[in-house]
């Protein structure tokens, strides 16, 4: 059966699952949901120079990700390639979905505050 989520619940979950994972990690994970096509020994030197991450926490990531089964790592036309798996989809869409909702809520507070701070000018002046 699959699980029913309100959004209050997908709120705290993509909460948490943000406070679970590394801001490196996160990149890689994106990354590699971004780039289909390159191998991993690719993917990885590509994250690391763009990202400035050091390649070797690029690669420990990687491998980190995969035991998760949040990436999965396979062989095609004699490439090792890293894909996301159909879990890491659900979670980086979960990550997504909270940051998203997170970004809105800050423009908008701060959108309503700057309406205030003029408000305030106004009865000032």
């Amino acid at each position: 059966m699959p699980l029913q989520l309100s959004k209050s619940q997908e709120k705290k979950l993509g909460k948490l699952l943000v406070r679970g994972f590394t801001k490196k990690q996160l990149v890689v994970l994106e990354s590699i949901s971004k780039d289909k096509s390159k191998s991993i020994t690719s993917a990885a030197k590509k994250i690391s120079e763009e990202r400035k991450i050091p390649l070797s926490t690029v690669k420990l990531d990687l491998k980190i990700l995969e035991r998760l089964e949040i990436i999965k790592k396979i062989e095609k036309q004699g490439l090792k390639k890293a894909l996301m798996s159909r879990f890491g989809k659900l979670i980086l869409q979960i990550i997504s979905d909270y940051n998203d909702t997170r970004k809105n809520l800050e423009y908008l507070l701060s959108d309503k505050l700057l309406y205030l701070f003029k408000q305030i000018i106004k009865v000032e002046t």
